[in-house]
């Protein structure tokens, strides 16, 4: 299926967005616009964050009401946390919010000239990110299992055991299964293998997940990947760091907030 570009607005900008998704649909751009991409009866936070990974890029319609919508600032965080390009189309003057300022930004004009402009943009940007990830490694992420928004705790105490879960992205295709390690005796079951789940994952699933991971702390973790070519490397990452990936794009709780603290403090 083609890659579908993203269009990020305000809804008091419903009718700018409306008119650019036309032009680019000329252009033979698919578009995903909430307005019709979002099934009857889907979560739309699910919904919103399937788009943006599913997306070829995001398009940012910038706006004095676009600056204040906290959902136009969470999914191009999203996108740029995803390693998705993300252009920002400037209209009435106003200024470019600050973590937009390295993407390209276009100003708004005819909707026909602003979507030639797009469709060079992502052209030169998906040819940059190719060579980039040609030569990328593997990159370890976390995240806490939560309830309600809130993480969950294996353990009781000053500062529990938190559970939570591990995966990498980045991982060449060729890699068939990973060997995992946290150099720390005091840690039980400190070293597993997890095996690809699928020879076709999709956007959201997460490459050689471990599920059932329960720490108080910071530690290193040491990965290295079996497969032909490619296929076979190493890398080691810091626990806080690949929680920090995953949350630093997204909206958080303050028991979140209080989890990543505890993790860096120990």
């Amino acid at each position: 299926m083609t890659k579908r570009l993203f269009l990020s607005y305000a809804s008091n900008d419903k009718q700018r967005a409306r008119a650019l998704e036309s032009s680019l649909k000329a252009l033979k751009l698919p578009v995903w616009r909430d307005e019709h991409s979002i099934s009857p009866g889907t979560k739309w936070f699910d919904a919103i964050e399937d788009g943006i990974r599913d997306a070829r890029g995001v398009v940012v319609l910038v706006t004095k009401a676009s600056r204040r919508s906290e959902w136009v600032t969470y999914e191009y965080s999203l996108a740029r946390g995803a390693g998705i390009p993300v252009i920002a189309i400037l209209a009435d003057d106003t200024a470019i919010p600050t973590p937009l300022r390295s993407f390209q930004a276009v100003k708004h004009g005819h909707p026909d000239g602003v979507a030639e402009k797009i469709k060079k943009a992502f052209a030169d940007q998906s040819r940059a990110i190719g060579r980039a990830r040609a030569t990328s490694a593997p990159v370890l992420m976390a995240k806490f299992q939560e309830e309600n928004g809130e993480p969950i705790r294996a353990t009781k105490g000053k500062t529990p055991e938190l559970c939570m879960e591990m995966w990498l992205e980045q991982v060449p295709k060729e890699t068939k299964s990973v060997a995992f390690e946290i150099p720390d005796e005091g840690i039980r079951d400190n070293e597993w293998i997890a095996k690809r789940a699928s020879a076709r994952p999709t956007a959201r699933e997460r490459a050689f997940l471990c599920d059932d991971i329960q720490l108080y702390g910071d530690v290193e973790v040491w990965a290295s990947g079996s497969g032909k070519g490619p296929g076979k490397w190493s890398g080691s990452w810091r626990l806080y760091e690949a929680l920090m990936r995953y949350y630093r794009s997204r909206l958080y709780s303050r028991g979140i907030r209080a989890a990543l603290e505890q993790i860096r403090k120990n």
